[in-house]
């Protein structure tokens, strides 16, 4: 039976599971709202250093949203359907921690808006990405918006209004995932990556996330500003001086 999301913690990482039905682990407001609750119950959790968010299973990250919830939607219900969904991925963006999504097998629609929604995204070689809303009648929104900056506008113009499907190497290319390897190391890979936070402190890697996300939300002058004053508010906390000094001391920093 399906749970929506599973937890695993694994020395300071929390691994994400998305169980959603079928073998493609599709996607409906119950994996959504399991999502969100989980995402939060990480953020809150301050042994948490990183989060990897995979796909249930081997076959797939998910093949997107489920077709059978959502082709008797109304305006009403539809608006809440895709608000639920966004929820899910904002709560990525704005968890104090790294997000590292493992991706193997379809990456698609609604789960494309949550792997873009992470902070670093590995695939495996046989992944695929598209948004093909377009082809069942829609367009691509909420999270979507944040394919522009990662991959170019006109990229990104292509793949919305074709709904194109494109594979990892392409992925790579374009600047749409970050790394890719063979199939069976995707979850190796993210693993090491998401040890590299182990030793960061958490309120730094939250700062960091945060300037991130005001990059895109601020125009350049208040982006500037808004930094400049988060850079200095850091020098009132005890992490500069100890990670500077351990550098300085060749050792490990003590947080």
């Amino acid at each position: 039976m399906n749970t929506g999301v599973i937890l695993k913690q694994q020395d300071g990482i929390a691994i994400l599971s998305i169980d959603g039905r079928a073998h493609l682990n599709l996607l409906g407001p119950a994996v959504f709202q399991a999502l969100h609750q989980r995402v939060v119950e990480c953020g809150a959790d301050e042994t948490v250093r990183a989060i990897i968010l995979r796909g249930a299973g081997e076959r797939a990250f998910s093949a997107g949203v489920d077709l059978h919830e959502m082709k008797d939607l109304t305006p009403l219900t539809a608006e809440k359907f895709i608000r639920s969904l966004h929820r899910a991925a904002r709560v990525l963006l704005d968890v104090p921690v790294p997000v590292v999504a493992a991706i193997q097998g379809p990456c698609l629609g609604g789960a494309l808006e949550l792997a873009l929604a992470a902070d670093i995204r590995i695939a495996s070689d046989d992944a695929i990405f598209g948004l093909p809303e377009v082809r069942v009648g829609l367009p691509s929104v909420i999270e979507a918006s944040l394919l522009p900056p990662t991959v170019g506008l006109g990229r990104a113009r292509k793949m919305l209004l074709t709904g194109e499907t494109i594979d990892a190497a392409e992925a790579l290319r374009i600047g749409l995932v970050d790394e890719v390897v063979a199939h069976e190391k995707v979850h190796d890979a993210a693993m090491d990556t998401a040890r590299e936070f182990l030793g960061m402190a958490r309120p730094v890697l939250a700062a960091q996330k945060d300037i991130v996300a005001r990059w895109l939300e601020l125009g350049e002058a208040e982006s500037a500003e808004y930094t400049i004053k988060t850079f200095a508010l850091g020098f009132a906390t005890p992490y500069p001086h100890e990670a500077m000094s351990a550098f300085l001391e060749k050792r490990p920093p003590r947080f």
